[in-house]
């Protein structure tokens, strides 16, 4: 097994700064909720922005079928790894009205988006039998650090300077990965004699999405992904109501991501001896029981231990359905584009869920809001015996 050292370095660079823009997760919403924003709106700007994240898959196809100078993922990184920092320079210096925001936000998206993308893709590249695993292990260990030493990180800095100074550190970030990148040692492409499309992947992706199994399954991402709903009011209802200082939900942040680093390990074990159709019946009760877990947060000690369990179920729950996805992308011929199309409607279902779930919250309050995101979870027991094939 022979990994290469430089798109492994570049990776875990890549990956750790990704865990690493999180030092802006708690300046950020209250920064939005000082200018008197309310849940739904915050919610509102958040969903929106993320929209870069839902076209994944042209940010590959661009890259597969464009090379520039030859090279189709060196000038790629670089320029969306200077996107992703004219992103949040636009958020610190721009005035904090909600189309700025918006604006500021969906530039740091599509350039974090890309990047993400576009590493994939390199690792693809070079991922042979027994390496796939060590590269990924790489990526997604080297992003775990980087997301546990920026919850607590963030949560100082959003105590002790103000809300653009974080942005400001945070547009500093990318700039590392765009170092990195200049010293990737790429081969050339050569496209003579080669006819690529962007839209042809992109179409047999779709029409996948119809048939068999991949309609339920599609169904059944946007079910998973509800639990996004009670995401920023359980923020906001921990800062106002309980009354957790910045530091402490920096703290939250960290244990989060501790929690998941075990949940991978759970699901690694236990992944030898379950189905995918298990597992996804198992994606389903754990959700179920993550969300009314929310309900016991009355204390930091409550809110400590349930947010370090929450981030093992997490987990436990987002690994498989990347398995499953993977499974059902598997031989169709457009293995690569399959599954980004198949994250990029996980990613919509996230947005979604989040953009309902602030609606919903200044309807009926946080408590109805994760009774709610419980009972609509609970319809994803009757689309999983759909799926023949799993």
């Amino acid at each position: 097994m022979i990994v290469d050292k430089g798109v492994a370095r570049l990776a875990a660079i890549v990956y750790f700064i990704q865990g690493s823009l999180g030092i802006a997760s708690i300046a950020l919403p209250l920064y939005m909720r000082a200018q008197g924003l309310s849940i739904a709106t915050i919610t509102l700007i958040t969903s929106v922005s993320t929209a870069p994240w839902f076209c994944k898959i042209l940010y590959g196809a661009l890259s597969d079928s464009f090379p520039i100078n030859g090279l189709r993922r060196k000038p790629y990184l670089i320029i969306c790894s200077g996107i992703s920092c004219l992103g949040w320079l636009l958020i610190s210096i721009l005035p904090p009205q909600t189309a700025f925001l918006i604006l500021g936000l969906s530039v740091a998206n599509l350039g974090l988006a890309a990047t993400d993308v576009i590493t994939d893709g390199l690792v693809v590249e070079h991922s042979v039998e027994g390496t796939a695993q060590l590269y990924q292990g790489i990526s997604w260990g080297s992003r775990s650090v980087g997301s546990v030493l920026a919850g607590v990180i963030g949560g100082f800095l959003a105590a002790q300077v103000s809300a653009p100074v974080v942005f400001s550190i945070t547009a500093a970030l990318p700039l590392i990965s765009l170092g990195a990148s200049f010293f990737l040692e790429e081969q050339s492409f050569d496209r003579a004699g080669v006819r690529m499309s962007i839209l042809s992947p992109i179409v047999k992706s779709l029409k996948q999405l119809v048939r068999g199994d991949l309609k339920w399954f599609s169904g059944f991402l946007f079910v998973a992904s509800c639990s996004a709903a009670i995401g920023t009011p359980l923020f906001f209802y921990m800062r106002e109501q309980l009354r957790f200082d910045e530091v402490f939900l920096g703290i939250l942040g960290s244990v989060g991501w501790l929690g998941a680093i075990l949940g991978c390990i759970i699901f690694l074990l236990l992944s030898r001896v379950l189905s995918v159709k298990q597992t996804l019946y198992g994606v389903i009760g754990l959700g179920v029981f993550d969300v009314l877990l929310t309900l016991l947060i009355q204390s930091h000690v409550t809110a400590f231990a349930i947010t370090l369990f929450s981030g093992i179920l997490g987990f436990m729950i987002f690994l498989p359905l990347l398995s499953a996805a993977a499974k059902l992308s598997h031989g169709t011929g457009v293995e690569s584009s399959l599954f980004a199309v198949l994250a990029s409607l996980y990613n919509l279902g996230l947005a979604c869920s989040g953009l309902a779930g602030g609606l919903i919250y200044e309807w009926i309050g946080l408590h109805g809001l994760i009774l709610v995101t419980a009972v609509f979870l609970l319809s994803g027991f009757f689309i999983v015996p759909r799926m023949r094939m799993l």
